[in-house]
């Protein structure tokens, strides 16, 4: 399921399709994310009609737009009933992949009910572990401070790591982009080991890295450490 779950996935948001379009190439965008691919390349006065093409994110062939622009481009059907198809047996029992996945994200205990509430170190082997210290906004985990020592020595690349006051993880997952303020970090660059948004990874310096889901990166820390 998880591999099915990988090929259903937008290259841009890394999220199950929504409203695919069916690119020339055969790839497929969400509407919605091909959408932010032209507002990224418009000027302040230069209209999103006036965009006549843009690169498919997955292979780089250029998409010519006709003046219905992304309404001018098909729906793709096929993989839409699909998606509908595997969400409706994700909701079918606990061990689902979309129950999994949102166990990843916000692992059990760790959402706020309130300002007071203590944030807990996720690497801790102490039952019950010791209250954090820091949060790292690279790796999107809280740490105490004998794990944050363990885990982040004084060299490359983690001296450019960013730490917070510690912060619960539902609240990380709200953390705006520092490169584009109006964005949410939705995925994690591989490459320079940082949170970005979408745009980083469209128009950004992070254009040609390569980048994961959060939960990914998540799960991926929690096995390695």
């Amino acid at each position: 399921m998880e591999t099915l779950e990988s090929e259903l996935t937008c290259p841009i948001c890394l999220e199950l399709f929504e409203d695919p379009l069916l690119l020339p190439c055969a790839h497929s965008l969400c509407f919605n994310c091909a959408h932010r691919i032209l507002v990224s390349h418009c000027t302040p006065s230069e209209p999103i009609q006036s965009i006549s093409a843009f690169q498919c994110p997955t292979c780089r062939y250029v998409i010519t737009l006709n003046q219905r622009g992304l309404e001018g481009l098909k729906r793709n059907v096929t993989l839409q009933n699909i998606i509908d198809r595997y969400q409706k047996a994700s909701l079918s029992g606990p061990n689902s992949p979309s129950e999994t996945r949102r166990e990843r994200v916000i692992p059990e205990g760790k959402a706020m009910t309130s300002p007071t509430d203590r944030v807990q170190c996720q690497f801790c082997e102490q039952d019950p572990p010791q209250d954090a210290v820091k949060t790292c906004v690279t790796c999107e985990v809280s740490y105490c401070e004998e794990c944050l020592k363990a885990t982040h020595p004084n060299k490359k690349p983690f001296t450019g790591h960013r730490l917070i006051e510690p912060l619960q993880d539902s609240h990380l997952r709200g953390l705006m982009c520092l490169e584009h303020e109006d964005e949410k970090v939705n995925m994690y660059c591989v490459t320079d080991e940082q949170l970005i948004c979408a745009l980083c990874k469209l128009v950004g310096r992070h254009r040609d890295h390569q980048v994961a889901a959060l939960s990914d990166r998540y799960d991926k820390l929690k096995v390695r450490n």
